[in-house]
């Protein structure tokens, strides 16, 4: 006759050593540095959060599909910037933390930064930032920054506009400011956008469309090139992008078209594609120039803007499916364009049509 109650022992005993085991597995390791504010503790020995004058952050939300990954770049010490430790999603998320050190205890000044944090729970880690992220808060980090000090003075992106500067910091020797709307941007970048847009009897409408591009100063030429920050990036780490460039100087603005592509391996490109919904036009055979940067083919083709080339970036600004297709002799590279990259060809039309009103 079965013994059940020894069955069921034998049974649950490896299975808590599985549990055990896995545990194990996801356990996360802090750091053993001494914060140079010491921490606080109330009565109930619980952990106090009040880093006064520190740079704060929080644990940025993530899409469902990523959530799996937990957070990344919280380190137990400064050997490796892959470490293991992913902090767990849904105990994470929305937690603040704080920079102990203004400076990186850690770094080789171009690729990497190691920082020491605080996070609300009293739990310590080293923070790595990497250049080719963004820094601190580029789009790939896990964190973003937010404000906390009641001395900053606020003030507006531009006059009259509804987004303003609420914090400062500085990542890989460059100056950045934190704004009200969740997002970081480099000094240059709002010295660039002030100018610009203070032309304008519109001035908060055009600094607000500025805000989502990069622009270059030419001192040369007293001139501003204005382009979207967004690539159009598939599994494989190559790059797309179809986009818009506005030309900008004291006398008039022109506007140009441009299609690249950016890849390990050199492609013979001899046309490109687009298909925004039942919309489907190729171009001619075109002769797209290569130049070779960091191990890396940067292949173009650029044009004068008329209104052929406006009629497909609008078509794919409003269509719900939008894809882009790069075409040479042996295969095809084929891109979707996500929702923001959409938004912002939509909004580069606009800001055209808002600086060729001046």
């Amino acid at each position: 006759m079965l013994n059940w109650k020894l069955l069921t022992q034998v049974i649950i005993i490896p299975l808590l050593s599985v549990a055990l085991s896995g545990c194990q597995l996801i356990r996360v390791e802090q750091a053993s540095f001494s914060p140079s504010s010491p921490l606080r503790y109330n009565e109930q020995a619980e952990h106090i959060f009040r880093p006064l004058g520190k740079e704060l952050f929080v644990l940025k939300d993530k899409a469902n599909s990523l959530q799996k990954d937990g957070f990344k770049r919280f380190c137990q010490n400064t050997t490796n910037i892959y470490c293991k430790n992913k902090l767990p999603y849904s105990r994470f998320v929305g937690m603040k933390g704080y920079f102990d050190s203004r400076k990186p205890i850690k770094t080789d000044s171009k690729n990497f930064a190691f920082y020491p944090v605080v996070l609300e729970n009293g739990n310590k880690y080293f923070f790595v930032a990497l250049q080719s992220e963004g820094g601190k808060y580029g789009k790939a980090s896990p964190i973003r920054s937010v404000s906390l000090d009641q001395h900053y003075i606020e003030k507006p992106l531009v006059k009259g506009s509804i987004i303003s500067i609420i914090g400062e910091h500085t990542s890989f020797a460059k100056h950045f400011y934190q704004l009200s709307n969740g997002n970081s941007i480099e000094k240059i970048q709002v010295e660039h956008i002030r100018a610009i847009s203070a032309k304008y009897a519109n001035q908060a409408e055009v600094g607000e469309l500025l805000l989502g591009n990069f622009i270059e100063r030419n001192e040369l030429y007293n001139s501003y090139l204005i382009y979207p920050k967004a690539n159009v990036t598939d599994m494989s780490g190559e790059q797309s992008n179809i986009n818009l460039l506005i030309g900008i100087n004291d006398q008039n603005q022109w506007l140009r078209f441009k299609v690249s592509h950016l890849g390990s391996k050199k492609l013979h490109i001899k046309s490109f594609s687009v298909v925004a919904d039942d919309m489907i036009w190729k171009s001619p055979d075109l002769q797209f120039e290569t130049v070779k940067v960091a191990q890396k083919y940067q292949q173009s083709f650029e044009i004068t803007a008329n209104n052929a080339e406006l009629k497909l970036i609008n078509a794919l600004s409003v269509a719900s499916q939008a894809t882009l297709k790069l075409h040479t002799n042996e295969r095809s590279v084929s891109q979707k364009l996500k929702e923001h990259q959409k938004q912002q060809l939509f909004d580069i039309t606009n800001l055209y049509q808002l600086l060729a009103k001046n």
